[in-house]
């Protein structure tokens, strides 16, 4: 076993970075080493960064240190891990982070009920609409954020962030946008802890709407169509070959019930390393733009209103189409499949709902104008249970009286049958009408977002998060937050890849 040494021979400093709450630890290391930061309230420390290499030869190690209150003064010290196996320790530093900014950032309130067990270890990522993304301890303390002045100047905000592999974070920053109000503001972008926009080989990790549509003039649909997109709308997917797959909205004038229709609809992006388009898809070649069973506006109607993505086990998409109630699988095959849809998973849709193991009359046990469809279980490529929150807007007869649910659902592909294995609460009792969350934790716990539940507990209006037991649905932990809202909420192992907090 590796022992740790103190030692001051070092080349080290600590210095501030653009955001308060994070600092910078630069540390002079032999070749073949590896060094992480430990940093905490105390020379006693018990927080750690992931580990970093050094340089081939040797040289210098910069690491950013995260996680840390506002206005507190921490301390920290490198462990620089010999390619011996021994294990030496820094001097230690102090830093003090900054204040919060005054706007921008949400109020949270934890609670904790130990009586009901204890919470899962890790950090709250809470995806906001509009304004800050934030992190924050199981306290409710905010320990990181992501604010970029420049957006803020377009009434821009990061909606969703999501932590990349490589230690650094992408969101997808818009401002709020109808074609009747202002211009929109869209833009992808990879930073690290510091806010800073990275670069790869290919050039700054950021991508705007008019460069994407002056690249997508040359990357038809598998239907031969050109996309011109209008917005950057609701998520993207970071995938594991370095790909992102970015939902965008297109606004088309088609034909709908014999008059033309400004019609909002949804297109699907491939980007590669170098954020070029590779494969593009778009709900007007393969969805019938008479149905539509929700959002008429004035000035059109909000077609598809699609607000997740993310892979299937066999290599094709899982999109959640809010305004139809589906969820959709289509053949994207790696990169090289039409996009045609394989199925369809909703009211209405390719699937039996089943009840007691036999089809379920009640057609209102469906989920509807639902958020963030995910795959929970797969077995040979196949689904075989996801989670999904109901909201329940327009509920097949019950509406105007919807209510809101956290669901798992187990999933037959090959008989196209669904069911209804588990949802939250067992009465339901609110109605959130858009956004929200379900995850399984890996204590075996569940954790709900709700984004705008009525009625509000009684509370004044808010979201919350919170952690329940699989079995009895007994509340462990619940975070409030007050506006602005939460779009999603949900727990990750700490900032750093591969750490647990």
């Amino acid at each position: 076993m590796a022992t740790a040494v103190s030692s001051g021979s070092f080349n080290s400093t600590v210095s501030p970075t653009n955001n308060p709450l994070v600092a910078r630890y630069t540390i002079t290391v032999p070749d073949g080493s590896q060094v992480s930061i430990q940093f905490g309230l105390t020379t006693a420390y018990g927080t750690s960064t992931w580990q970093v290499d050094a340089p081939t030869g040797g040289g210098e190690v910069s690491i950013l240190v995260a996680g840390m209150r506002a206005s507190t003064t921490y301390h920290m010290a490198a462990l620089i891990h010999l390619r011996t196996g021994t294990t030496i320790g820094d001097s230690d530093h102090t830093f003090t982070t900054g204040a919060l900014p005054t706007e921008h950032l949400p109020g949270l309130s934890a609670t904790t009920y130990p009586a009901s067990g204890t919470p899962c270890p890790g950090v709250e990522l809470v995806n906001l609409n509009p304004m800050a993304a934030c992190v924050a301890d199981l306290q409710g303390n905010i320990l990181w954020y992501y604010l970029n002045q420049a957006d803020l100047q377009q009434d821009g905000h990061p909606m969703p962030l999501r932590p990349l592999s490589n230690g650094n974070m992408m969101a997808l920053i818009t401002n709020r946008y109808t074609p009747d109000q202002k211009t929109p503001y869209c833009v992808l972008r990879e930073f690290d802890l510091a806010g800073d926009t990275v670069s790869n080989q290919y050039g700054l990790r950021e991508i705007d709407m008019p460069t994407l549509n002056g690249l997508l003039l040359k990357v038809p649909t598998r239907y031969g169509r050109t996309v011109q997109v209008n917005y950057f709308s609701h998520d993207f997917y970071p995938m594991t070959n370095g790909h992102v797959i970015l939902l965008c909205q297109e606004f088309l004038t088609v034909e709908v019930n014999g008059q033309n229709t400004l019609v909002w609809g949804d297109a699907l992006v491939d980007l590669d390393e170098s954020f070029t388009p590779v494969w593009v898809w778009s709900a007007f070649d393969v969805l019938d733009v008479n149905r539509h069973p929700y959002e008429w506006l004035p000035n059109g109607y909000d077609w598809t209103h699609c607000n997740t993505i993310e892979p299937t086990p066999d290599g094709n998409l899982l999109l959640g189409v809010r305004n139809q109630s589906w969820v959709l699988k289509l053949a994207y095959a790696n990169g090289t499949g039409t996009g045609e849809i394989l199925w369809k998973m909703g009211f209405e849709g390719d699937f039996t709902l089943m009840r007691g193991g036999e089809p379920d009359p009640n057609t209102a046990d469906w989920f509807f104008a639902q958020h963030y469809p995910h795959i929970l279980t797969s077995a040979y490529g196949y689904i075989t249970s996801m989670t999904v929150v109901d909201n329940g807007n327009y509920r097949a007869g019950t509406y105007p009286n919807p209510y809101s649910r956290g669901l798992i659902v187990n999933v037959d592909e090959q008989k196209r049958t669904v069911e209804v294995a588990w949802q939250y609460p067992v009465t339901p009792d609110f109605y959130s009408y858009w956004g929200g969350n379900v995850v399984q934790l890996p204590n075996g716990n569940m954790e709900i977002c709700m984004s705008r539940p009525l009625p509000a507990d009684p509370k004044p209006l808010h979201s919350f998060a919170r952690e329940v037991t699989l079995q009895t649905q007994e509340l462990v932990w619940q975070l409030d937050i007050t506006p602005p809202y939460a779009y999603r909420s949900y727990r990750i192992p700490s900032l750093y890849p591969g750490v647990q907090w």
